[in-house]
């Protein structure tokens, strides 16, 4: 089960469950594309940080919610993924279409930096 751990403006930080497989993946895709739904969600960061068990069903998952957040104009960030994990994402080249990021406090406080500067850019103008 995903769970919510921060919801502040735009931004919605989930933590996926410890175990993202075969037979658990069927309740996650929805549960995702729900919170992508949200009135005002413009990124959805996902804490991968916990997981203990992750499998290609896992893996097409995510890029299988990467369309439908494109699409809603919604940023997807994969956040502080276990080293197994970045390994399957590299050597599955899913990292290069996957937004990934080493921890949720660096993409916050990366897309609150690129926020700001965009605010005193359009001041400037």
């Amino acid at each position: 089960m995903v769970t919510v751990q921060l919801r502040h403006n735009d931004v919605t930080v989930a933590r996926l469950p410890d175990v993202v497989a075969f037979d658990t993946v069927t309740e996650l895709r929805p549960q995702l594309l729900a919170l992508l739904e949200e009135s005002g969600c413009r990124h959805l960061v996902l804490d991968m940080s916990s997981i203990d068990y992750f499998d290609s069903s896992g893996l097409a998952v995510l890029l299988g919610v990467r369309h439908p957040s494109q699409t809603a104009g919604a940023a997807l960030t994969l956040a502080a993924p276990p080293p197994f994990i970045s390994r399957m994402l590299d050597i599955t080249q899913a990292g290069t279409i996957l937004t990934v990021a080493p921890s949720v406090h660096e993409t916050l406080r990366t897309r609150h930096r690129t926020r700001r500067d965009d605010v005193q850019g359009a001041d400037q103008v």
